[in-house]
């Protein structure tokens, strides 16, 4: 059975029979990556919690392949920090049970000077969960560790306690260090996500390296800054789609993170700058935003920016994503969807929504921001159809809206006849 298989299957008797008995190394250290992903599944199984961290506490001191050591104390993060903490007291011989946090902290620090690597990136690793800033400059000292693996660690632990004094120590290792290394300080930034931390990651939004590339426009809509617009405006021509799309939901999460002294500033620049990027770049990710997510303020956002840069050819899947968008679950998202259809005018946007109003299985709080639309946009052909269309709805609600729109449009169409 392959270890896809086993891990669908979360079959952990075989993968720890891999983990201690394969001749692969390979193998191994994918079992104890597999063992780590499927922590919260021991609770179904014949398997105890206790036998599998057993079993990834002895990859981690005795296999003689040191990416498997590495995945294994990467795996024991995942089962918590007593799993943690046995591998580091049986290697160091030293007993922290029913120690409190502050003296626990102090212990695992001694243990980012030991000798054993493993045990470094352990004591890096448990002192990230424990949070305690009392040993904040041990775990700076170790980003300039000899081995790549105990400042990999070191980096994803500062990133746990997310204190900004560590931004100048992280940053030197995000310009000097290997791949790996730097990959993981860019998250660390990324968390700590202070003003400082984010403009350290600036340097690296035109990085060689798309995965570096992508973690800076990530955070960087946390910037809120002239700055940070104009080089998330840039990444929407990236080369690589998904640091696109990145860069565009960025954008969006800008509009509502740009403090508020400078929020209208950052405003009106994302549009100026999404309206001189290719329209190819900028609507598309916009319309995608609103197709995936569920989040509220970046649907919000996305559908006020579509209003305001859609245009010729990609105006119809605008006004598309936009009229969808009308019966959102929420009120405002809604209301900005049916504000921007009005600055999309064109396209035979009225016929569209005068079928949407009279097709009676539709949303009725879509056909209710349709009427609101049609009030803005419509012409004598809205007014017409809309008066015979209040005459024969029997909803209260659509009547309603439908004669605010007819008033906004000229009024009711006179039947024509004698009037006798």
């Amino acid at each position: 059975m392959t270890l896809f298989k086993l891990e669908r299957n979360a079959e952990f008797e075989k993968l720890i029979t891999h983990l201690e008995e394969s001749p692969n190394p390979d193998i191994r250290k994918r079992s104890a990556e597999i063992l780590g992903s499927l922590e919260s599944e021991t609770g179904g199984t014949n398997i105890s919690h206790d036998e599998v961290v057993d079993s990834l506490v002895e990859a981690s001191k005795a296999d003689d392949d040191e990416r498997v050591r590495a995945a294994a104390i990467d795996a024991l993060d995942q089962y918590g920090q007593e799993a943690l903490e046995r591998f580091i007291g049986e290697l160091s011989e030293q007993d922290i049970d029913d120690v409190a946090e502050w003296k626990k902290a102090q212990i695992l620090a001694r243990g980012l000077n030991a000798e054993q690597a493993e045990l470094r990136m352990a004591a890096a690793t448990g002192l990230g969960r424990i949070g305690e800033d009392n040993v904040l400059s041990q775990l700076v000292a170790r980003l300039e560790d000899s081995d790549s693996r105990v400042r990999k660690r070191a980096a994803r632990a500062l990133a746990r306690v997310e204190s900004p004094e560590c931004v100048p120590a992280l940053s030197r290792n995000l310009h000097e260090d290997q791949y790996d290394v730097r990959v993981e300080v860019a998250y660390a930034l990324a968390d700590i996500g202070t003003q400082n931390a984010l403009a350290e990651l600036v340097e690296i939004a035109d990085d060689d390296d798309e995965v570096l590339r992508r973690i800076a426009v990530d955070a960087l809509g946390r910037l809120g800054s002239v700055e940070a617009v104009e080089i998330l405006a840039g990444a929407l021509s990236d080369e690589t789609e998904m640091v696109r799309r990145t860069a565009m939901f960025s954008l969006v999460q800008l509009l509502s993170e740009a403090p508020s002294n400078a929020s209208h500033q950052v405003r009106e620049k994302i549009v100026d700058e999404l309206e001189e990027a290719n329209e190819r770049d900028s609507v598309q990710p916009l319309i995608e935003i609103l197709s995936r997510s569920t989040e509220t303020a970046q649907r919000r956002n996305a559908v006020w920016l579509l209003g305001r840069i859609a245009d010729d050819a990609f105006r119809t899947e605008a006004q598309d994503a936009l009229i969808e968008t009308l019966a959102d679950d929420d009120e405002m998202t809604s209301k900005f969807a049916a504000t921007s259809l009005t600055l999309l005018d064109g396209d035979g946007l009225e016929q569209r929504l005068i079928k949407l109003v009279e097709t009676e299985t539709k949303d009725e709080e879509m056909r209710v921001k349709a009427l609101f639309v049609l009030g803005k946009i419509g012409g004598d052909r809205s007014r017409k159809r809309l008066s015979k269309f209040v005459e024969r709805t029997e909803s209260d609600r659509l009547r309603k809206r439908g004669f605010s729109a007819i008033s906004k449009l000229g009024g009711m169409e006179m039947p024509s006849g004698d009037l006798a």
